[in-house]
């Protein structure tokens, strides 16, 4: 395409890269990759449970590769023998896709019509054989936060066979105080699993790490689907110091939500449709050419975002939220691209 430079802002990865503290941490772990991962896992899980407490301690954590990693160790725990997963179409599709991997049914129930997850509905879709609730919160890819009412009211109506797995992967740039407290059901001993990463708001992504937190016994039956040395010494030890760099969460939280607020305002400016977002993405509606369009034509001049139909919104373009300069080049080229002087 002659491109001199080439932007990608398409899977909401970190518009800044990691902390520091973390690169450094990796660093020195690495003069020690010859040995098999020791007690990073645990010192790490004994980190968190401190930062979250609630009375947490070690055992109710598990890491895993990531938060897919951690998703699919919940879908091995917990479907088997043919039981289902309920879920809102539009949403993150690692559900669907760990669902079908260990042989579950993924019953996705359409989102209301402002594309928040239609709680109700979903509790109306819960049976006898249901093993696992996703609730995304912020959702990828609208963006949209559960709020803390709607959640209660939900939670009122879950059986207690059934486990509610709350993905809150972009929770650290949530700045709507209504925000559920998940993790109160954890404390409370209720069937809820809270899963999170350190690819976002740390900006790990490439590093691979995320985990769980749960009441011990269900911690444990996701334990049971890890493999021996699933994780690397070198990745634990950047996850651990990243969450020692306060300076540099409270600076990233800031620049995404300075970055998302202008990419909001701007490219509803040009007259496009754009969800409000509490993650580090927008995510554009019904743009004038089509989604897969919008995304080809951008791509042509130096910018990757994505069309969101494989998660359930065939008519959504989502655009991480980049650097400064990114957003406002972006800004640019979608001008050009629909035409707008």
């Amino acid at each position: 395409m002659g491109l001199d430079e080439v932007i990608k802002m398409a899977s909401n990865e970190s518009p800044v890269g990691p902390s520091p503290m973390a690169a450094a941490a990796a660093r020195a772990a690495l003069t020690q990759a010859y040995r098999y991962p020791g007690i990073g896992e645990r010192n790490l899980r004994r980190k968190l449970a401190g930062r979250l407490g609630r009375g947490l301690t070690a055992d109710n954590i598990v890491i895993g590769n990531g938060g897919t990693d951690v998703l699919r160790m919940i879908a091995q725990a917990f479907v088997f023998n043919g039981g289902n997963t309920v879920m809102c179409r539009a949403s993150f599709p690692m559900y669907r896709i760990a669902t079908d991997t260990f042989g579950g049914e993924a019953q996705q129930v359409e989102p209301t019509p402002d594309l928040r997850h239609d709680l109700p509905a979903m509790a109306d879709q819960i049976n006898a054989d249901t093993r696992i609730v996703y609730l995304c919160s912020p959702n990828n890819p609208t963006g949209h936060i559960i709020p803390q009412a709607e959640a209660k009211a939900f939670m009122a109506r879950v059986p207690a066979h059934v486990v509610v797995v709350f993905d809150e992967s972009y929770c650290d740039f949530v700045t709507e105080p209504d925000y559920a407290d998940s993790l109160a059901y954890v404390a409370e001993g209720r069937n809820v699993l809270v899963v999170r990463s350190f690819s976002k708001s740390a900006g790990l992504a490439g590093l691979r790490c995320g985990y769980v937190v749960g009441r011990q016994e269900l911690a444990d039956y996701v334990r049971h689907t890890q493999l021996p040395f699933h994780t690397s010494d070198v990745v634990l030890a950047a996850a651990s110091a990243s969450l020692d760099d306060v300076d540099f969460l409270r600076e990233i939280r800031e620049a995404v939500a300075n970055g998302r607020a202008y990419l909001y305002h701007a490219i509803c400016d040009l007259g496009l449709t754009c969800l409000p977002s509490q993650a580090n993405f927008i995510t554009i509606l019904d743009p004038p050419m089509g989604a897969n369009e919008l995304a080809a034509a951008v791509l042509q001049r130096g910018y990757i975002v994505r069309a969101m139909g494989a998660f359930g919104l065939p008519n959504g373009v989502r655009v991480s939220v980049g650097t400064r300069a990114e957003n406002e080049k972006f800004v640019a080229v979608l001008r050009e691209v629909i035409g707008n002087p």
